[in-house]
């Protein structure tokens, strides 16, 4: 039986983003930038591949934009929750605000798309057993937040404390997270402790065997096809679930921000690379996932 694997995005807009002095910025217009112009392209690229993905989306994007999440609902794709305000410090909030941000996302998306979201990810990849009480208690099936890469976790933690002005802007996983397990798993109470007896399922992202490496395009895409390609065979050789997260900045052009007041950190990094060679990039990326694996929405995941 082949891994199973699959494509999700976070729909972390412009407006989600750091500036160059790294501070969060806040502000509504740029969300356009994101939805009109940007994911687009994202969706021909799924097209063209003929491939359905997850899409973790943000709450408040959604009643601007119903018409397109209803689309891609249609066309068979799976969108989950990201929280109705995309708050950084979400494992800090009081119980009832916890409870808000995951209800009022998915009654945004149940609205729009008349689907009722069974899965979700928080901002960051910071999640709790307090989150996934909440998640729980509201109905949901599975999380997928757990990032435990200690490489990914040890530079978080560095650049908040060289690079960040924002502090608000990074929450960091605990370091013993970093223990559980490597595929999917049923879970009640700590992150990283599997129960049997539990119908809930955390669904990490994917760590590359031997660098501990997450599978995130974000930080795999300046590091060129060929590294990409190995750890993919890394993970199907290791018999890993593959969870191929990316975010939907990584297909912003340059173009798309000339102009724009202001700048954005991580954004402009990926713009530094020719838009037609990232497609590129991720033409190969999906042609290797299909081929290799078996190709399944996350909410179709089984421990």
């Amino acid at each position: 039986m082949s891994v199973q694997a699959n494509i999700n995005i976070d729909l972390d807009t412009l407006s989600d983003e750091i500036d160059e002095d790294a501070r969060q910025i806040h502000s509504d217009p740029l969300r356009a930038i994101t939805y009109e112009r940007v994911l687009p392209r994202f969706l021909e690229l799924l097209d063209r591949h003929q491939l359905k993905a997850t899409f973790f989306v943000i709450g408040r994007d959604v009643p601007p934009h119903a018409a397109l999440f209803k689309a891609i609902a249609d066309a068979g794709h799976e969108l989950a929750n990201h929280t109705m305000t995309h708050p950084k410090q979400l494992v800090r909030l009081s119980p009832d605000a916890l409870a808000r941000e995951i209800r009022e996302c998915g009654c945004a998306i149940k609205t729009a798309t008349g689907v009722t979201p069974t899965g979700f990810r928080a901002p960051g990849y910071t999640v709790s057993p307090a989150v996934l009480a909440a998640l729980r208690e509201a109905g949901y099936t599975y999380d997928s937040s757990l990032n435990a890469s200690w490489v990914y976790l040890s530079l978080k933690r560095m650049f908040k404390a060289v690079r960040l002005n924002d502090k608000a802007f990074i929450v960091s996983q605990p370091f013993a997270d970093t223990l559980g397990p490597r595929n999917p798993y049923r879970v009640a109470g700590d992150v990283g402790r599997p129960d049997a007896t539990s119908g809930f399922l955390e669904i990490p992202v994917s760590i590359v065997p031997y660098i501990h490496y997450p599978f995130v395009t974000s930080v795999l895409l300046q590091l060129g096809p060929a590294f990409t390609a190995w750890c993919l065979r890394r993970l199907v050789a290791a018999n890993r679930f593959v969870n191929c997260n990316l975010h939907i900045n990584e297909f912003t052009d340059q173009r798309d921000i000339d102009g724009v007041n202001g700048s954005f950190y991580f954004t402009e990094q990926y713009a530094r690379i020719d838009l037609r060679r990232r497609m590129r990039y991720f033409d190969r990326l999906f042609t290797d996932i299909k081929d290799r694996c078996e190709m399944v929405l996350l909410k179709d995941v089984r421990a």
